[in-house]
């Protein structure tokens, strides 16, 4: 088991209580900050139900990186399953897969990315009046943020137990409204909270307190329990050409593998985030040419239909995760570096910067062509600067 999962001595009060001590019978919707452990408390959770004699459990989270890394929850520090992985899943694979046991065509193919997930889950409206497959004892849902209705009524449908955990500042799509449609169930599902985060140095906390004002009155930097590496780091390189930033990426990249080399040992893993998907192999073709990292880097994706050359799961040999801004919600890295950090910033707005900012835990590099997103440099401040 990795550093990402907690054992039992290592969580707290109100996290132990959401995973032991609810009833069997009872939705619920658990909301958290970055780094709360509500990922944590969802797998656990799902474990818990299982081992009540409730094993048919589905845990679905929204993108593949997410699944992958939800799966290496499932084995204990000697390597031994105690989850099913094969029961960690996207929601869209899920959905895919109640269409080919019904032996139902899929949903024309669309470009647009919810409107795909509308169309996915309301053409699945009516599986569940074939008859051919049980409902589950419990459906356990990471990312609830970025659901839409027709997701949340076809969960509905497969199970009277639902469990979500999400948190509205981490929403990345403008039109989805899964925490508003969970509000509405009948029968309801109770709302808990848990108050206390774990993850993110103070100098994130503190960025991200600037991107986002809190929803409760209480910012990061006043719930973080951070017990990392000291002190955190925000750096901002910039103007650079794209050239520029892969080079000095890959300096700071050689650097942390030896620095953090015994955290990276027990779990933790290095982010490279970018906005184009094409961009991901001009990064990992740039690495590959340095000797020094040739071999440390994977890009961490979806597999695509009928692709059998990729394997998705995360490797525990290689540190380096080069992924997305949309692909690397729900994920941590010890440090992570945003390249070409301004590209397709009309896309962006505060919860899109503040969900890759809060993906960072000890060190945040920014890079940038021209000029650094206004989020951004509003949330960024370099103490000891010379004035004139």
């Amino acid at each position: 088991m990795s550093l990402w999962w907690a054992r039992r001595e290592q969580l707290d009060d109100y996290q132990i209580n959401l995973i032991e001590n609810l009833p069997l019978n009872e939705s619920c919707l658990v909301l958290g900050p970055p780094g709360s452990g509500k990922t944590n408390v969802l797998l656990r959770r799902a474990q818990f139900v299982s081992l009540q004699d409730m094993p048919n459990v589905l845990v679905l989270s929204y993108t593949r990186p997410l699944v992958e890394f939800i799966k290496t929850g499932c084995f204990d520090a000697q390597g031994r399953e105690i989850f099913p992985r094969n029961c960690v899943m996207t929601i869209e694979s899920w959905i895919r897969w109640l269409y080919g046991t019904h032996k139902v065509p899929l949903p024309i193919e669309v470009s647009d990315q919810i409107e795909r997930k509308k169309l996915l889950a309301a053409g699945a409206m009516d599986f569940i009046n074939y008859g051919l497959l049980p409902r589950y004892d419990s459906l356990f849902i990471d990312e609830a943020q970025d659901l839409v209705k027709e997701e949340v009524d076809l969960l509905s449908q497969w199970s009277a137990v639902l469990v979500f955990v999400g948190d509205a500042k981490q929403k990345l799509f403008a039109q989805t409204e899964g925490l508003d449609v969970i509000g509405n169930l009948n029968p309801p599902a109770k709302i808990h909270q848990l108050p206390f985060h774990y993850r993110l140095s103070p100098k994130i906390c503190r960025m991200a307190d600037r991107i986002l004002s809190s929803d409760n009155g209480r910012t990061l930097a006043e719930t973080s329990h951070y017990e990392g590496p000291k002190p955190g780091e925000i750096r901002s390189n910039g103007p650079l050409t794209r050239n520029n930033q892969l080079k000095l990426a890959g300096e700071k990249l050689i650097d942390q593998t030896r620095v953090y080399e015994d955290l990276i040992r027990q779990g933790d893993r290095l982010g490279v985030v970018v906005a184009r998907k094409d961009d991901r192999d001009t990064v990992l073709a740039f690495f590959e040419r340095e000797p020094q990292l040739r071999g440390k880097a994977k890009i961490i994706r979806a597999r695509t239909e009928h692709e059998t050359g990729y394997d998705p799961a995360l490797d525990p040999d290689i540190p380096i995760c080069i992924l997305t801004v949309k692909g690397c919600k729900g994920l941590e890295f010890r440090a992570l570096h945003w390249l070409f950090c301004e590209e397709l910033s009309h896309y962006h707005d505060n919860q899109t910067y503040y969900t890759v900012v809060t993906r960072a835990k000890t060190s945040l590099d920014l890079y940038y062509s021209v000029a650094l997103p206004q989020e951004l440099a509003r949330g960024y401040s370099e103490s000891g600067g010379e004035l004139w």
